[in-house]
């Protein structure tokens, strides 16, 4: 995974345009799911040792947030704004769907996983107002775990998610905020 800058004035603009919609909105209207976990355990060395790899699912099994693709997620009103965009940015990054696009509360997190079943080239767009979160991966080479802390504003990562006939290329990750993060992941197979 590495970090990327933005120069594309289109996606600038709509970037700002959605973190200055989302920001405008109640919070407390997001149907958050989970729990605070403790001593951040869910993005841990020792929770990551713990999880059975070889029957993992792909998916995060632990999270604190809420992915608002989910049709219950958020209120209804807030649904064609999040369509409009998401179909804009699909156009822009060429990409057939939005994977993800996380809330994450002050304290939030997705737990270790690797996505092996949704592969392909990712591209991840994460905004904190401060910098206060981070993501951590595993390198499918080496195996060292690397943290790549948020910057104020956003912050661009791209790589490929390999699936589990491409074992050199399984990408496992996990995500922390300290304060409001919203994250949202594009996926070019």
């Amino acid at each position: 995974m590495r970090e990327i800058q933005i120069d594309n004035e289109e996606l600038i603009e709509l970037l700002e345009n959605i973190k200055n919609w989302f920001n405008s909105k109640n919070k407390n209207n997001i149907k958050i799911k989970g729990e605070i976990d403790k001593d951040e355990y869910h993005t841990s060395e020792e929770y990551f040792k713990e999880i059975n790899q070889e029957k993992h699912i792909g998916y995060p099994e632990v999270t604190l947030g809420m992915d608002l693709n989910h049709i219950n997620s958020t209120p209804l009103d807030w649904r064609e704004e999040l369509r409009n965009f998401d179909n804009k940015m699909k156009s822009i990054l060429s990409s057939p769907n939005c994977a993800v696009k996380m809330y994450y509360p002050k304290g939030g997190f997705m737990g270790w996983h690797n996505n092996h079943n949704a592969s392909g080239f990712n591209i991840l767009l994460s905004y904190t107002e401060n910098g206060n979160g981070f993501f951590r991966y595993k390198d499918p080479i080496t195996k060292k775990t690397i943290t790549m802390n948020d910057k104020p504003g956003w912050t661009v990562k791209v790589g490929y998610y390999g699936n589990n006939n491409e074992p050199d290329k399984i990408y496992w990750h996990c995500a922390r905020a300290y304060e409001d993060r919203l994250t949202l992941g594009f996926v070019i197979p």
